[in-house]
Formats: structure tokens, C-alpha cells, sequence
């Protein structure tokens, strides 16, 4: 029977080949584009869920109250994960986990690394597989170190990197470390990225020890595992009572709270901050999953509306089966045949071609993605197959197969009504999420557009930054002898150093009390007298730093608008900074310039020469990337490669002992916007392709139409009927659906856009032609597919037509 069923299937495949290939070329696409896009998902959604013990595995974070004011920390104190393992039972391994950049010397050259600070227990938590190891714990001796492969074969080549000296860097010397273990690249899908570890027991030579047992100073995070027992909500009861130890008079109930986050729960949980490694919007996997289902049910209804489309050929089929004695049963098998095997050819054809372009949308999407036909993999084909099958052929084997044959075959049958409202509902229902797609990515492109060229206040093009690498007097000092060496060249028009760069982790943050005891919290940067003037920041009242005068390095500020209209301040010059600052006063007022992404608002910000006497007044510091300097170097326009040659040079003459690095600051901000052009670049390419798919429907409907009409159309042209008019005739119906799906889709599109407008601080306003331009492009598209059948049936010959009927 079943062979039956696929010959007739592929007789019929066969027959009407237009109707195959739109259903087959839609299908196939729509197939493609969810199997892209579901990887793409899928891997965001697999993020640590490599580790054999991930269900066990939590990150520690606090929330803190202090004056009225609630702080959420990632990062944490370096005494709490400790102190958790030694006071509760259920805790089986703790880590902690910092990065520094420390340089790294292979013979006479010198490269700057991320180095990852761990504990001992790091390994034995975590499925970061060793590829040669010396001992079972490689991390248990001071100076030992683990390197990833491809760190090894950075510095070691092809030989066995196991038991080699790595000069490492850490404070003001070189000191070697012995190579314990090699583990393989960490996974993708890993919110812990490293290619260096070294023990956290090297953390007493850079902070000190007061710093360490605080429970107020956050730095690193903090990994624990639990043992197969425990019970998270069970053991937060009990941390009350190990903080009133802990903590004493400064614990006041729920001042200080601890949480443990499942590790798999990080990566795609922006109701937290980010810690050491960038984190995901949930809304992004969420957007590209709905439009692969868009995709897909675009697709399903070109097979119904050609069906419906078809039915009065149809219907006779079924009156003269039904009248060869066929069952309900067998024509409704043969039908859903007809759609599962259609699906069959059309998932193949979307694998082979996901497959092939796996690697080109890696790149499109940023993400190092490989295709795994796996169990998972084959469930959901199965799955893809059965549904859209049973979809697509759902109408003709429901409502075709229960024609009566007597009424068919004597031509009284009639397939109006419901089945032509049934048509048109599907139409508006495909182009409107055509619409939708398309104004939405009218309304992404257009806030990418901004983002980008959005004056953020300072001069950005045409700016190295060059991270100096060194803290305190010998840093300050490396800046000036560079500044010094820059001074004749032409081509640089500034120089000027920062604790913090633009684009980078962030600039700092410090909370202190004013004179009322009220908690006040603002960004804060300490910078050089050339660095507005490098960065062409505006002041809108009193001056910049003046290198010349001593007063400057220590009690000077200048503050931003923010500031000031934070503060209450009519007169801000002079105004000393309130709380225990009695030497910091206000010397100059900034516009409110754009230090952070536009996905946030500019808050109040200090600046300053000098760290060390302000420091003295504040309650709460806290700041992700290094503080020492980052220079950056404002170059006149032409010959990048030999301006960044010069650069490169005069680095290496004043620091022959520091590895040259360099960014662009236009770049660096551009990276700061990848997620949202990803998405931009992904939304454009779905868009194009729904209108297609849904186009292909359109055609194939224009098709039957002009089909059902040939005699009408001979007759009209007889009669004197124009082109032009045959052709309206044929196309304002289909017009019509296209119409009403461009108001059913505004709004809803509207909407969607508005939600995800709301992440940014700074954004567009959507405006009216966004849609009638998304409408006016729908419909072109639409005439012209209509028109390509309309003309080509207008243009025919009547006689012939007439005589054929």
C-alpha cells in the first residue's frame, strides 16, 4: 500500500511540476533556515552544560544594602568561598577565578597574556580535559602553571610543552613557572575562557592582606560545588547565621544576602551582571527562534493556499477514487503522503545545505559553530518532518477526502465560501509576518545606523590605544618618556593617558557619603591634563588640568553635567566635592559625554590626575578592567600601516622590556554593538527570504488563477479588453490580501520593536513611513509576481485560448 501511496505521490510530483517546485524550493529553504538558526540557538542554549557535574556546579554573587542603596556583585570577596567550604558540609570543592594580564616572555620577545588565578580545586570541578599531565593536581605547586594547546603551541612549538619554563611576569620581575599539564581549547560554549592558569596562592603579592579577609572589597568570582545531597534553598538558610559570625555588628539581617547561580544559568541570565566573560540576551535566541518558525509557517501555507488552489482538479480525483470504491482512510493517507514525502525531500535538501552553510553563517553569527547530527539532531527532524507534513497536508487530506462523489462528478459541487475565505486568511497571514519581518528590519537597521553615528562628545576616529601594561610611578613615568618620544612626529596630533579607555571593561565606579550621610555613587577616571584636549571633550565652564600646576595632581576634579545637576549646583567652580574630601574642588564642568555604550544613561562622572587622596574619602571602589594606563594617540588622517609602524617603534625604543599592543578606539566601540548587528545581518537576510517564499505561494496561486480564467480572458480580450486592465483584473484580489496584512502587521510590528528598543538608553523613534515603506515593498513585490503570470496570460492569443476551450 505504502509503495502505492509513494508512486502516486511522485506521479503527481511529476505532473504538476510548478506547484513541486514551490513547495519543494519553499520548504527546502524554510528547512534550512531553521536548522541555521537552530544551531545557532541550540549553542547559545548548551553553554556549560559540557561539565559532567554542571548540575552541581554554582557561582557564588552577594547583594549588598548600604545606606538605602542595593549593590549586586558578581564578583565577590576572596575570603567567602573558603569560608563557605570550611563552614557547611554540603560544599565538596570551591574556586576562585581572576584574570590578569601579566607579560610573558619567550626569548627576547614579550607578549602580554590573559592569565587565569585559580584554585587547586579548579580542575577537579571543571571538564577542562588534560592533554599531558605530570601530577593529578597540576595546579597544587606555587610556581606551577597549566596551558591550554594552543597557548602551548604558542610558545613551545611542536615539542612537549610538559615540564618547560614559562618566564612569567607578575610583579616588577620575571619569574619562571614550570609547564604541570596541557589542557585542550577550552569549548565555545564555555562561560569560563582560559588559555593560562596559575594558582590563586600568588594573589598575596598583589593585594594585601586585609584586602583579602574583607568581606566588603569584591574582586574575584566564586565557583562552588555542592555534594549530590545538598539542597540549595536548605543550605541559604543557613548562611545567616555564618555572616552574624562572620560579620558581627555590621550584619544587620538583610543587608547582606549570598546566592548561588547554577553554572547554566549564566551565560543567558542578563537579570545579573556580566562577570569575567560577556553574557548573552535571552530575547536574541528567543527572536531568531520565532523567526524560523515564521519561516517555516510561511512556507507550510504556500502548500495549503496551492492546495486549496488546486482543489476543483482535486475534487475530481476524489470523485472518481471515491466512485473506484477508495476509502476515506486511503485518500487522506495518500494525501498526507503526498505532504510527508514533499517534507522528506525538502528536510534532506535543508540538511545537505545547513550542513554546507554551517561555516558561512558561523561567521555571520560570530560563533564558532559546527554541525552535530546526533541523536538530539535526528529527534528533531523526525519531529520537523511529522509536523510540517501533517501541517502542510492537513486541508487536502481533511476537507478534500470528505467530498461526496455523486455531487463532484456532476459538476454541483461547490468550493467557495469558506475554502475562499479559508485561501485569503492564509495569505494575510503569510505576508503579515513578511511585513513584520521586513519593518522590523528597517526599525533594527535604523537604530544600528544611530549607534554608530550618534556624536558621543569626543573625537573618536583616527585613536590607538595602546595599553601601557605597567601600574603606579614606572607607568606614569613609561607615558611621559613615550609622549616625550612622540613630540616630533607630525602625524600625531595627541597623546594622553587614562586609568580606563573608552570601550573597555567599563570606566570605574566609587560610592561615598556626603555631608547629609547620603550614599552617593558616580563613574569616576583618572586622566592626564592632555586627555581632553586629545579627545576634543567640551568644557561648558572652567578649565582643564594644568600640568604645570602641582595643586592639580591632588585636590583638582572636574565633574559632568550630570554631576551637577545631581548635586543641585547653580555655581559648580569651586564647589568642593561633599563627604570627606576636604582638598578635592571642582575646577571645570564637562558636557555629558558618552563614556559607556548607549545601552546605558551617562551618570555622573569625576575625573582626576591622582587616585591615591581621593580614595582616602570614598566607602565603595569597584572597576573590571586594569587600572594602569591606557595610552591613547590621535593620529592625523592617511597610511595607517605607517603611522601604527612609527607607533610601534618609538614603543619599542622606551620599552623594550613591554609588548606593543594596539586598538582602534572606533573599532573597540564598534564591538561594543556586535549582538545587535548580528542580529541586524541575520533579520535582513530572514526577510528577504520570507518575502521570496511567501512570493513563491503568490505566484503559484496567480498561476491557478489565470488558469481557472483562460476562457474569461479570451472573451474580455475579444471584446477589446486592453492589457493593462486584464491585468488589474487578475491582480487587485491578491493586492487586496497584501493590503490588509500591511494594517493587521504595523501594529504588531510596532510593538516587538518598541519592547526591543527599550535596551537602549539613547534610541530612535519609530516612525510612520517605516511601515508604509515595509507595505509599499510588500506590495511591489507582490504585483510584480502576480503581474510576470497577468501579462504573459493578457499577451496570449484569444483564438487560440477560445479554441482550446
Amino acid at each position: 500500500m505504502f509503495r502505492n501511496y509513494l508512486k502516486v505521490a511522485l506521479r503527481s510530483f511529476a505532473r504538476h511540476k510548478i506547484y513541486s517546485f514551490i513547495n519543494l524550493g519553499g520548504l527546502t529553504v524554510a528547512v534550512t533556515c531553521c536548522l541555521l538558526l537552530g544551531l545557532y540557538v541550540r549553542h547559545e542554549w548548551s553553554y556549560d552544560r559540557f561539565h559532567t557535574k554542571a548540575n552541581r556546579l554554582h557561582r557564588a554573587w552577594t547583594q549588598e544594602e548600604y545606606k538605602g542603596e542595593q549593590f549586586t556583585n558578581i564578583s565577590t570577596p576572596y575570603i567567602l568561598g573558603q569560608t563557605l567550604q570550611e563552614t557547611f558540609p554540603e560544599v565538596e570543592g570551591m574556586t576562585r577565578v581572576r584574570i590578569n594580564e601579566f607579560n610573558v616572555r619567550k626569548g627576547s620577545e614579550v607578549f602580554n597574556e590573559r592569565v587565569h588565578m585559580v584554585d587547586p580545586d579548579f580542575l577537579k570541578m571543571f571538564d577542562f580535559p588534560l592533554v599531558t599531565s605530570q601530577s593529578t593536581n597540576p595546579l597544587q605547586e606555587l610556581y606551577s602553571v597549566v596551558l591550554t594547546e594552543e597557548i602551548a603551541q604558542k610558545y613551545f612549538g611542536s615539542e612537549d610543552a610538559v615540564g618547560k619554563i614559562l618566564n612569567m611576569q607578575l610583579d616588577s620581575t620575571m619569574q619562571a613557572f614550570t609547564v604541570k599539564a596541557v589542557a585542550k581549547n577550552v569549548p565555545t560554549n564555555s562561560s569560563i575562557r582560559f588559555g593560562v592558569l596559575i594558582p590563586m596562592a600568588h594573589i598575596k603579592g598583589l593585594v594585601s592582606d586585609r584586602y583579602q579577609k574583607s568581606w566588603f572589597n569584591v574582586d574575584p568570582e566564586t565557583y562552588v560545588l555542592l555534594r549530590e545531597t545538598a539542597s540549595v534553598d536548605k543550605l541559604a538558610a543557613k548562611y545567616p547565621s555564618m555572616l552574624r559570625t562572620a560579620l558581627g555588628e555590621k550584619y544587620k539581617g538583610n543587608n547582606y544576602v549570598i546566592h548561588l547561580q547554577p553554572i547554566t544559568d549564566i551565560h543567558l541570565n542578563n537579570d545579573l551582571p556580566a562577570g569575567l566573560e560577556p553574557i548573552s540576551n535571552p530575547a536574541y535566541s528567543y527572536i531568531l527562534s520565532g523567526i524560523a518558525l515564521f519561516l517555516l509557517i510561511i512556507a507550510c501555507i504556500n502548500f495549503m493556499t496551492l492546495s486549496l488552489g488546486r482543489s476543483v482538479s482535486r475534487a475530481q480525483e476524489v470523485g472518481v477514487r471515491k466512485a473506484m470504491g477508495a476509502l476515506r482512510s486511503q485518500l487522506m493517507n495518500q494525501f498526507w503522503s503526498e505532504a510527508l514525502l514533499m517534507t522528506v525531500l525538502a528536510v534532506i535538501l535543508g540538511l545537505v545545505l545547513s550542513m554546507a552553510l554551517t561555516p558561512l553563517f558561523g561567521k555571520l553569527a560570530n560563533q564558532e559553530l559546527q554541525f552535530h547530527f546526533d541523536g538530539t539532531t535526528a529527534l528533531l527532524l523526525l519531529a520537523l518532518i511529522v509536523v510540517v507534513g501533517l501541517v502542510a497536508g492537513s486541508y487536502p487530506a481533511l476537507i478534500l477526502s470528505g467530498f461526496r462523489p455523486v455531487e463532484v462528478l456532476k459538476g454541483k459541487l461547490s468550493l467557495k465560501g469558506d475554502v475562499s475565505f479559508f485561501r485569503r486568511a492564509l495569505v494575510v497571514v503569510q505576508f503579515s509576518l513578511s511585513v513584520m519581518l521586513i519593518a522590523g528590519t528597517f526599525v533594527l537597521n535604523q537604530q544600528l545606523s544611530y549607534l554608530q553615528n550618534k556624536s558621543l562628545g569626543y573625537q573618536k576616529e583616527q585613536t590607538a590605544i595602546i595599553p601601557v601594561g605597567v601600574s603606579g610611578p614606572e607607568g606614569r613615568a613609561l607615558v611621559e618618556r613615550f609622549r616625550n618620544a612622540l613630540s616630533a612626529q607630525k602625524d600625531v596630533l595627541g597623546v594622553a593617558s587614562s586609568a580606563f579607555p573608552f570601550a573597555g571593561g567599563g570606566w570605574g565606579d566609587m560610592g561615598f557619603s556626603d555631608n547629609q550621610k547620603v550614599y552617593r555613587e558616580c563613574k569616576f577616571n583618572v586622566v592626564d591634563p592632555y586627555f581632553m584636549p586629545t579627545y576634543g571633550i567640551k568644557l561648558v565652564a572652567g578649565r582643564n588640568f594644568d600640568p604645570k600646576n602641582s595643586a592639580d595632581n591632588y585636590g583638582a576634579i572636574i565633574v559632568n553635567q550630570a554631576f551637577v545637576k545631581k548635586f543641585g549646583w547653580t555655581n559648580p567652580i569651586n564647589q568642593r566635592l561633599p563627604g570627606k574630601f576636604p582638598d578635592h574642588r571642582v575646577i571645570g564642568v564637562t558636557e555629558d559625554f558618552h563614556y559607556a555604550s548607549l545601552h546605558a544613561k551617562v551618570e555622573p562622572l569625576i575625573m582626576m590626575m591622582r587616585s591615591d587622596s581621593i580614595f582616602r574619602g570614598i566607602e565603595n571602589l569597584m572597576y573590571q578592567s586594569s587600572p594602569s594606563p591606557d595610552l591613547s594617540v590621535r593620529l592625523s588622517v592617511g597610511n595607517v600601516q605607517e603611522k601604527v609602524a612609527m607607533l610601534e617603534r618609538t614603543w619599542r625604543s622606551v620599552a623594550p622590556n613591554e609588548p606593543f599592543r594596539f586598538t582602534f578606539l572606533d573599532a573597540d566601540l564598534q564591538r561594543q554593538y556586535e549582538a545587535e548587528q548580528r542580529m541586524g545581518r541575520i533579520v535582513t537576510i530572514a526577510s528577504v527570504l520570507s518575502i521570496i517564499i511567501a512570493c513563491l505561494g503568490l505566484f503559484g496561486l496567480a498561476t491557478l488563477a489565470v488558469a481557472r480564467r483562460t476562457k474569461e480572458i479570451g472573451v474580455r480580450k475579444v471584446l477589446g479588453a486592453s492589457v493593462p486592465s486584464i491585468v488589474n483584473l487578475l491582480a487587485k484580489d491578491f493586492l487586496k490580501l497584501v493590503f490588509v496584512a500591511i494594517i493587521i502587521a504595523s501594529p504588531l510590528a510596532w510593538y516587538g520593536m518598541h519592547q526591543w528598543l527599550q535596551d537602549f538608553a539613547y534610541r530612535i523613534d519609530i516612525q510612520w513611513w517605516v511601515f508604509v515603506l515595509a507595505g509599499v515593498l510588500a506590495l511591489g513585490v507582490a504585483f510584480l509576481t502576480v503581474s510576470f503570470q497577468s501579462i504573459k496570460a493578457a499577451l496570449s492569443n484569444p483564438v487560440k485560448t477560445l479554441r482550446a476551450e
